[in-house]
């Protein structure tokens, strides 16, 4: 059956990473909120024009999400998107399950010394599309975080690769 992976987690978690190993390893098609963006539309400090931007994208790459999981149930899609509000996850979770998909929440919990290492390392990568940060916007922006509950039967990267492999030796 079709899958769409919510990949939940703050600013430089490892979201990213772990989508490129989806869509390499695994053939998932991936989304990345912050590729969108950053393509089609200028870097903006006003934070209206910003999540007005962000709402206009994702709506995009979800209804794009779904036709590729409608067209054949064996696609895969992984959204890299953060997914920092409870609220959010939950409607997307439910609007993919409604269209008939299964639907994952992958949770990447990170301690601010680890984030910021991967924040790090990831200015320093050449031709990777991503926003720059500094540790104080890192700061800032973690405490606009919603962690998940543990009702909201998220899986680690860990648990989900297991049960990736599990799937293609059945």
């Amino acid at each position: 059956m079709a899958e769409i992976v919510l990949c939940c987690g703050k600013v430089c978690s490892g979201k990213s990473t772990f989508t490129r190993l989806l869509e390499k390893q695994y053939n998932y098609y991936t989304f990345s909120a912050d590729d969108w963006m950053l393509q089609l539309y200028e870097e903006t400090e006003d934070r209206l024009i910003f999540d007005k931007n962000l709402l206009r994208c994702t709506e995009q790459i979800y209804r794009v999400s779904e036709q590729i999981l409608k067209n054949n149930s064996n696609n895969n899609i992984a959204l890299d998107f953060g997914f920092w509000k409870r609220s959010n996850r939950e409607e997307i979770i439910n609007r993919f399950i409604n269209h008939g998909f299964t639907a994952s929440l992958i949770y990447f919990p990170i301690e601010l010394e680890q984030q910021i290492q991967y924040m790090d390392n990831r200015q320093k990568e050449i031709g990777l599309n991503h926003y720059k940060f500094n540790k104080e916007t890192v700061i800032t922006l973690n405490k606009y975080f919603e962690e998940p509950e543990i009702t909201e039967n998220y899986k680690s990267k860990e648990e989900y690769i297991e049960i990736i492999r599990n799937r293609n030796f059945s």
